[in-house]
């Protein structure tokens, strides 16, 4: 997110198919890979600079310390730490874009809506 007149704006929309291995992944481990494949990608962008990254999982504040019982994780926390990255916590039910990108939207619901077909005129 990048902030213009006080409004916070997407800057990429990011996507990725999880391969075979990966589909099998824990939670926190989706995520983490989530996480890598994007800073991958988008390091050129900010180099050195300070990057927030705002998530609903709060699991990955702590990546560092999860290394330790986990090699995976290890791997991609030693990776990660190249960059100056600063992980935040956003609640679920706070993070509306997480929700608008991940979840199918809502079907809407006309039930409650009385309208009387116009009358065809010939």
């Amino acid at each position: 997110m990048q902030e213009y007149n006080d409004i916070l704006h997407p800057v990429l929309y990011f996507s990725k198919v999880f391969d075979k291995h990966q589909v099998s992944y824990s939670t926190v481990e989706k995520e983490c890979v989530a996480l890598l494949h994007l800073v991958r990608m988008c390091s050129v962008y900010f180099g050195s600079e300070k990057v927030v990254v705002l998530t609903d999982h709060s699991p990955l504040q702590f990546l560092k310390s999860m290394g330790k019982h986990n090699n995976k994780l290890l791997r991609w926390s030693l990776e990660l730490q190249d960059f100056n990255l600063e992980v935040q916590h956003i609640p679920g039910k706070l993070n509306i874009l997480a929700d608008f990108l991940s979840r199918p939207p809502p079907k809407p619901n006309f039930e409650h809506v009385n309208v009387e077909p116009d009358p065809v005129v010939c």
